[in-house]
């Protein structure tokens, strides 16, 4: 497999979530092929700060593609072609705490995921890292820590004035539903702090794919049983709420993270 980005630069990447879908003011529009997708994946590419970056919107432009619908290999997969090194994603969640509120910034550092087994490691296929490596056949990844921690770690540093909650177990949903009152009793029951729809299946294969991931959750409601009634539109208007924060803050992220290619966060280097 050709590697289609070839600069010497760090190459980034942003995920957005619910509400979030564009970011960059100039950006060049690509096209990425993988063998997941029939269809080539649209990201968007700019240089920031001597940084390279993509952009790419996780349920589409105009929030087109639901969450069970997401093609997350594919997705993730076009991000390793482009040589990208390190993933900041926002994603929207609920809280299952009445102490966590619509708002609040969470820098997740674990996760609760027992309904979508996606793996690259089938078998079936192998995988060709930058540094000339392979991994195939079926391959078992620690996920003790599934977040990188360099990146957790700065984006607590960049956001501290907001308000920022530094750790969180996200729980994960299929979607495209809402939760009932007693899933949401369940998960609080498992040590669950907001619920989603989305973000570990990322975080899996960011894992298997040795690129460094973070994620900055925001708050957009609380959960079933502790508000009335949740609806799409409040989750995607608070969300929107917090952009320009999240706009601005994100470049400043990239810039205070490590300037070189191997993050120390071992875990996640191929």
């Amino acid at each position: 497999m050709k590697f289609l980005d070839s600069s010497s630069s760090i190459v980034y990447a942003i995920i957005g979530g619910s509400g979030f879908y564009d970011f960059l003011s100039s950006p060049t529009k690509i096209q990425v092929e993988t063998p997941f997708k029939k269809e080539s994946i649209t990201l968007y590419r700019q240089t920031l700060n001597e940084n390279v970056v993509y952009f790419l919107p996780r349920h589409g432009l105009n929030h087109s593609i639901p969450p069970h619908m997401i093609n997350y290999k594919a997705n993730l997969f076009a991000l390793h072609k482009l040589n990208v090194s390190r993933i900041i994603a926002t994603c929207a969640v609920g809280s299952l705490k009445h102490d966590l509120s619509p708002g609040n910034l969470v820098v997740l550092d674990q996760f609760i995921d027992f309904v979508r087994p996606l793996t690259y490691f089938d078998g079936k296929f192998s995988l060709r890292f930058p540094s000339g490596s392979t991994v195939s056949g079926v391959t078992h990844l620690d996920m003790t820590e599934p977040y990188c921690p360099e990146i957790r770690q700065t984006i607590i540093s960049v956001l501290g004035e907001s308000p920022i909650v530094t750790s969180g177990t996200y729980f994960t949903c299929s979607g495209p539903r809402f939760e009932t009152l007693a899933e949401i009793k369940a998960l609080q029951l498992l040590g669950a702090d907001v619920v989603g729809m989305t973000n570990s299946s990322e975080a899996i294969l960011a894992r298997e794919l040795g690129i460094c991931y973070g994620v900055i959750a925001v708050v957009t409601n609380y959960a079933a049983g502790l508000q009335e009634t949740v609806s799409q539109e409040e989750v995607i208007e608070i969300f929107k709420h917090h952009l320009g924060n999240l706009k601005a803050k994100i470049p400043e992220i990239f810039t205070h993270l490590p300037h070189s290619r191997r993050c120390g966060c071992s875990n996640h280097t191929k």
